[in-house]
């Protein structure tokens, strides 16, 4: 009894973490599919800083066969460019040092 109970807390933690959302505005796309669309358009193009994705980028993007289908919307919407600039700015962190408690991270300002 205490196995299947234990595989049944496996599952539901497994299934839990799957559903990470990134949410932009009314919409929400899961956590895996935007780091694939990172990955994407990182590889279509550098980005400068915080600035939007370039418009080449977005357009070889949305053309790429390895796109999750939950970005196709967004795609065929209006400013695409600025839905994805802010889906990744979520990836990346703020804090280069975001997790000061480890003790190999040095450089930390707190």
């Amino acid at each position: 009894m205490k196995s299947v109970l234990a595989v049944v807390w496996l599952l539901c933690g497994c299934y839990t973490a799957s559903c990470v959302q990134v949410k932009d505005g009314d919409r929400s796309f899961p956590l895996e599919a935007v780091k694939q669309l990172k990955a994407l358009l990182d590889d279509a193009g550098p980005r400068v800083g915080p600035q939007p994705a370039r418009s080449g980028a977005v357009s070889a993007v949305c053309a790429d066969p390895a796109l999750p289908r939950v970005f196709y919307p967004v795609c065929r919407g209006r400013g695409p460019a600025g839905v994805f600039s802010r889906l990744v700015n979520v990836l990346m962190a703020s804090d280069p040092c975001e997790i000061c408690a480890n003790p190999s991270c040095f450089g930390c300002l707190r």
